[in-house]
């Protein structure tokens, strides 16, 4: 089982530095279920992170999304408010 959770964290990892070294952001949020499983992944991202820094040089920080697997559907819900003109 640790096995499996550390090879999701390396694959967050390496995401989350090809999105940043992309479109230059300094944090990731990720959400769903990797957020509900955050206590177990966090210690293999961060030791991801440490052993390949992004290129820009600035730190990258990844966090779980404080909504865990909400966050989308607020997120759309937002979306479809701010297009709607604030109904």
């Amino acid at each position: 089982m640790r096995a499996i959770f550390q090879s999701a964290a390396i694959a967050n990892s390496s995401g989350s530095l090809v999105t940043a070294g992309l479109l230059d952001v300094t944090t990731v949020v990720l959400g769903g279920g990797v957020s509900r499983a955050w206590h177990l992944l966090a210690p293999a991202v961060h030791r991801a992170l440490a052993a390949e820094p992004p290129v820009s040089g600035q730190e990258l920080r990844v966090l779980p999304a404080l909504l865990g697997g909400d966050a989308v559907a607020v997120g759309a819900a937002a979306r479809v408010r701010t297009e709607l003109g604030g109904v």
